[in-house]
């Protein structure tokens, strides 16, 4: 056998190990989202990610060809299935980033040295390929939203387009819906006790819909709404508008609602604005005593330096230490917050007699050396309750928007 001397023939006889990269990556980020995916990978996605998003591409890259009709057609057949299956758009989208990363990150350490300005133009060709595959599912996927064969409303399908931070023109076109200049984002996250029916419920989409020109898509957990914004000046119009349907959801679901909103002008700014409403919201949730309304990030700057100093964080934390030595001192100390210090209902709803409730409070001092009976003291307190309850991990980045802020 001759010796292997080109970058394309280097490349194409180690596929394989680049495939399995590819494979192991998209399995571990994107595979656990859908019951549809984990399915679909035990029985044959390593095949096909071996022969179209790998040797295909490694081969065309190598060439500097453009994807085939036949390569287009499987990817449209690809996104058309995520949709048939409700898989979120957002999930369909970075499966290819992920692809690309992997195909790109396995390629370089497999070449050999002396190669570097030929895999500089591989790379950018495989990227390319890549980016033409992913819109080609792209439009196949919106289409069969516009089709009616999605079980989901095309609002929502183009909010996925929207907040996954795809060409939102083209989606918008597909979706023969109009896209304002920008959206005010509310994220909402379910109860325990309303997950599993009221985002779920017709009359939740219903009065989502009810505000002209507003997006949204929902999870078992999460609700997020964009509220069209068409200039600027009208940001606050929108808020209103937005505090106004977070009451409408409480109503619907039975559910005091907690929520956060951020807004940035632009469409290409709707995933870096979900991101901050996500963090927001987490924020919000980790407060004892926070009321449910809809918070934007300024309400919450004493959180956030919090959030942003671990040593703080840390330290507030330590000064609860002292509070395990006493019976349920921490969670009376947060439902005498949760309660704003109304020591008649946080009795009740301790189910403990107010003499109990006085004595757990002078244990709380004694044990802590912070009065809770004063100003200064209380403030404390509920810093370290709130450091406590902060999530441990930043936020995600906008491209996958996981999170949210409430429907509670």
């Amino acid at each position: 056998m001759g010796s292997v001397d080109t970058l394309p023939e280097i490349l194409a006889t180690r596929s394989a190990e680049v495939a399995e990269a590819v494979t192991s990556a998209v399995a571990s980020h994107i595979v656990p989202s859908s019951a549809w995916l984990r399915a679909e990978h035990r029985r044959h996605e390593r095949e096909a990610v071996r022969t179209h998003m790998v040797e295909r591409v490694l081969g065309l890259a190598a060439t500097g060809e453009p994807l085939s009709d036949d390569d287009l057609r499987f990817y449209e057949g690809l996104g058309a299935l995520f949709a048939r299956h409700g898989v979120p758009l957002r999930v369909l989208t970075a499966a290819f980033d992920i692809g690309t990363a992997a195909i790109t990150e396995e390629s370089w350490r497999l070449a050999p040295a002396g190669h570097f300005a030929e895999m500089a133009q591989f790379t950018g060709a495989a990227a390319r390929l890549m980016e033409q595959a992913q819109q080609a599912s792209i439009r196949a996927y919106l289409e069969v939203g516009q089709a009616g064969r999605d079980p989901r409303p095309v609002r929502w399908v183009l909010a996925e387009a929207v907040i996954a931070g795809e060409p939102a023109l083209a989606a918008a076109h597909a979706a023969r819906e109009r896209l304002a200049p920008g959206y005010l984002v509310m994220a909402c996250a379910a109860s325990p006790v309303a997950q599993a029916d009221a985002l779920h419920r017709p009359a939740v989409g219903k009065a989502v819909e009810s505000v002209p020109g507003t997006l949204y898509c929902a999870d078992r957990a999460r609700l997020v709404v964009l509220l069209p914004v068409e200039a600027p000046s009208r940001r606050a119009q929108a808020a209103a508008t937005a505090a106004e349907l977070a009451e409408r959801l409480r109503s619907v679901t039975g559910q005091p609602a907690c929520a956060a909103q951020a807004y940035r002008p632009g469409l290409a700014q709707v995933p870096a604005s979900l991101s901050e409403a996500h963090s927001t919201l987490s924020l919000a949730m980790a407060i004892p005593d926070t009321d449910r309304r809809l918070y934007r990030a300024d309400d919450l700057l004493v959180e956030l330096a919090i959030f942003r100093q671990p040593d703080i964080r840390q330290r507030l934390a330590d000064l609860l230490s002292p509070l395990e030595a006493g019976t349920d001192l921490r969670h009376t100390l947060t439902i005498l917050l949760a309660c704003n210090l109304d020591r008649e209902r946080a009795a009740r709803e301790l189910c403990i007699h107010r003499r109990t409730l006085r004595y757990r409070i002078d244990r709380i001092r004694d044990l802590s050396g912070i009065d809770p009976d004063s100003v200064g003291g209380l403030q404390v307190l509920r810093a370290a309750l709130t450091a406590t309850r902060l999530p441990d991990l930043e936020p995600p980045a906008p491209r996958q928007p996981a999170a949210s802020v409430s429907v509670h």
